[in-house]
Formats: structure tokens, C-alpha cells, sequence
């Protein structure tokens, strides 16, 4: 039914009312399995709830304990690789700790990197499951002997790293997958944590919560369309970074 507000508002509302429904549902969902959680305790006699209880203990110790492993390693906190003098070495080296790692290329002159710093700060403690780390580029034309690009530069080629912003998702010492710039999040920088969390939880970067599974409107067909980025290509020495997919590393080479 036309109610003469055009076919692009009646879109918007349209997938706006999608969004909504499923979230609805999603809730339900969510609900009714907590009822039938509730039936079943009611139902269990005391050796049942004795048994059930020993099995969330042994759960719940079990995950304290990946946790206190997730932490040492760094994760929990959105740390920064390059404040040492050998970032290509600190990059292995948090690679072979964790099996889920989004990294943050960036460079401070690029207003748009302050976006996704931002959004990671906040993800960093609310996923320890995966690590949430930085690397600075600035210093990639400083090759010299014992220049601070040296490391960043030799990723930054060997990655395919080509826009500022990009996040790079690492999954078992693999580079899984690039999210450049904000072509991913419907092409402006408004998106939120969730939105931000959505997208990477579609790449296995991490595990989302309930309330990052609701679809984003970008993604759904909404009012923010795809639209690309203005972004910053790295160049060196007149000649651009190599291109092509999203490479295995190997910090032996």
C-alpha cells in the first residue's frame, strides 16, 4: 500500500520494520528457552539438580580459566604493537598467542582511524575471547638502519595493506580478512559498537552478544546504502604496495 511518501521512505521503513521484527523474534526466542529451562529445573528431582550443578560449576571454571589465559596474553585491553622498536616482530609474536586478533593499521593524521579507535576501545574488554591491537604506519617511508618503519612497512607490504583505515582479522596465525575503511559499515563513520561488532562477528573475528546479532540497517538494505570511503592509500617510493587476497604470514621468512 503507496501511502505517498515515495518508494525510497517507504524502503526505509519497510527494512526498518525487518529489523525490528527480528529482534522481536530473536527476544522470543531467547524467552521461551529460559521458560523451558525454568520447566525442566522444576521437574528435575535432587540428584538431577545435583548433577546440573556440579556441570555449570565445572563450566563455570572452565571458562574463568580460558579467560585468566585470554588476559595474560593481552587480551582484554586494545594495546598498541608499535611502541617497540621491532613492530613486525611483536606482530608474530601476538599472532602465535591468540587465535582471534582484529588489528587496527592506522595513522594519526587520518581523522577516519579515530573512528575505529574509538569503537575497539570499548570492544577490547567486552570480547576477551579475541585480542584488539594497533599499528601505527606513519613511519613506513622511514626505512633507514634501525628506522622505526622498518617492521611496520615489511607488514604493510607483505598484508596488503593499501587504505587507512584498515582492520586486519587474524585467525590461526592467518590473515582471514580485511575490513577497509568503512565500506562494510555502509559507508559513513556513524556506525555504532554493535554495528562495528556485527560485521566482525560475520568474519569469526569474535563471538557476537545478543545485542550485536541485530542486523544493521546497511547490511539489511536501509537508508545507508553502500557508499565507499574517502580513503588514503599508502604509496612508497612512487610505486603502490602490492595488491591481491588476504595472504598466510609466516614469521620464519
Amino acid at each position: 500500500m503507496d501511502l505517498g511518501f515515495g518508494n525510497t521512505n517507504q524502503s526505509v521503513g519497510s527494512a526498518a520494520a525487518n529489523t525490528l521484527l527480528r529482534a522481536t523474534q530473536a527476544q522470543e526466542a531467547a524467552i521461551a528457552s529460559e521458560i523451558s529451562k525454568y520447566d525442566a529445573l522444576l521437574e528435575a528431582n535432587d540428584s538431577e539438580l545435583e548433577k546440573l550443578r556440579e556441570r555449570r560449576l565445572a563450566k563455570m571454571k572452565a571458562a574463568q580459566s580460558q579467560k585468566a589465559k585470554w588476559l595474560e596474553a593481552g587480551h582484554g585491553v586494545y594495546s598498541d604493537l608499535s611502541s617497540g622498536h621491532d613492530i613486525a616482530k611483536a606482530f608474530f609474536e601476538a599472532a602465535k598467542k591468540s587465535n582471534r586478533m582484529v588489528v587496527h593499521f592506522h595513522r594519526p593524521t587520518t581523522r577516519q582511524c579515530d573512528v575505529f579507535h574509538a569503537a575497539l576501545e570499548q570492544l577490547a574488554p567486552r570480547h576477551p575471547e579475541t585480542r584488539f591491537v594497533k599499528i601505527n604506519v606513519e613511519g613506513c617511508d622511514d626505512v633507514r638502519e634501525g628506522g622505526s618503519g622498518v617492521g611496520a612497512k615489511y607488514l604493510v607490504e607483505k598484508l596488503g595493506i593499501v587504505v587507512m583505515p584498515t582492520l586486519l582479522i587474524v585467525k590461526d596465525r592467518k590473515a582471514h580478512h580485511q575490513v577497509r575503511g568503512f565500506d562494510e559499515l555502509g559507508g559513513k563513520d556513524d556506525f555504532t559498537v554493535n554495528e562495528l561488532a556485527y560485521v566482525l562477528g560475520g568474519h569469526e573475528a569474535l563471538t557476537r552478544k545478543d545485542e550485536e546479532e541485530v542486523e544493521p540497517a546497511f547490511v539489511t538494505g536501509g537508508e545507508r546504502g553502500i557508499e565507499g570511503v574517502n580513503s588514503l592509500r599508502m604509496m612508497f617510493g612512487g610505486s603502490g604496495v602490492r595488491r591481491g587476497g588476504y595472504d598466510d604470514f609466516d614469521d620464519d621468512e
